[in-house]
C-alpha cells in the first residue's frame, strides 16, 4: 500500500519530472522505433503496457501508428497512475493490476512492453515466465530497464532508490540469465541519453516454447 500511494503521488506530475528528458522520453522513442521493425500494417496486434504510469508509451504508440491495426491495453498497480492515463487517453483501455496477479489472467497478447517498472518486481523470472503465458504465438517482449553494470550505475542507482524505492536492476548478463529457457534475446541496445546517466537497455525478446 505504501508503494501505491508513492507512485500515486508521482502520477499528476510524473510527466514534468526529470527523468522524461534523459530517461523516460529516450526509453519511449527507443520502443517506438523498435515497434517499426516488428509491426506490419496488414496484421492486427494487442499490445500490453505492463507498468504504464499515466499511459505515455501507449498515447505515443497510437499516435505513430495511427494507420495500424492496435488494440492498446496498459496496466499499471497505482489507482493514481492508472486515473490519470483514463484522464488523458481515448481509445485505450487501462485497468489497475498488481503485476503479481498476471498468472491468472486469460487473456493474451502479441506483443508485451514493460519499461523501467521490472526493477520493481521482486520475482523477477517467475514474472517473465508469466509474460511468456500471456503472449499469443511467439510473440515479442519489449523490456527497458535502468540496470546495474559497473560500480558507477551502482552509485548512481543506490540514489535512484531514495525517491522510488528498492528496486533490483539487473546486469545485462544477469537479464540473460533470467530469460534463459523462457524468452529468446534478439537485441540489445544501450540507451544513455546523458554520460551521467546509469546505464538503461532495452531488451528485445521473442517467446519460447509454453512452459
Amino acid at each position: 500500500m505504501a508503494k501505491e500511494k508513492l507512485w500515486s503521488f508521482w502520477a499528476q506530475s510524473y510527466d514534468r519530472l526529470w527523468v522524461q528528458r534523459y530517461s523516460l522520453g529516450p526509453t519511449r522513442r527507443e520502443v517506438l522505433q523498435a515497434l517499426q521493425g516488428i509491426l506490419k500494417k496488414e496484421k492486427p496486434y494487442k499490445i500490453l503496457d505492463v507498468g504504464c504510469g499515466i499511459g505515455e508509451l501507449l498515447r505515443d504508440i497510437q499516435r505513430t501508428f495511427p494507420d495500424f491495426q492496435l488494440q492498446l491495453t496498459g496496466i499499471d498497480f497505482s489507482s493514481g497512475m492508472i486515473n490519470r492515463a483514463q484522464s488523458l487517453s481515448e481509445g485505450i483501455r487501462y485497468q489497475k493490476m498488481d503485476v503479481n496477479n498476471l498468472g491468472a489472467w486469460q487473456e493474451t497478447f502479441d506483443i508485451i512492453i514493460c519499461t523501467h517498472s521490472f526493477p520493481y518486481y521482486p520475482h523477477q523470472r517467475e514474472i517473465l515466465k508469466n509474460f511468456q503465458q500471456l503472449l499469443e504465438g511467439r510473440g515479442h517482449l519489449l523490456l527497458a530497464q535502468a540496470s546495474q553494470n559497473n560500480l558507477y550505475d551502482k552509485i548512481a542507482l543506490f540514489f535512484v532508490k531514495f525517491t522510488t524505492g528498492q528496486a533490483n536492476y539487473p546486469s545485462v548478463r544477469t537479464m540473460e540469465k533470467l530469460a534463459q529457457g523462457i524468452f529468446t534475446l534478439e537485441k540489445v541496445i544501450l540507451i544513455k541519453e546523458r554520460f551521467y546517466m546509469p546505464s538503461i537497455y532495452l531488451f528485445i525478446l521473442k517467446g519460447g516454447e509454453k512452459q
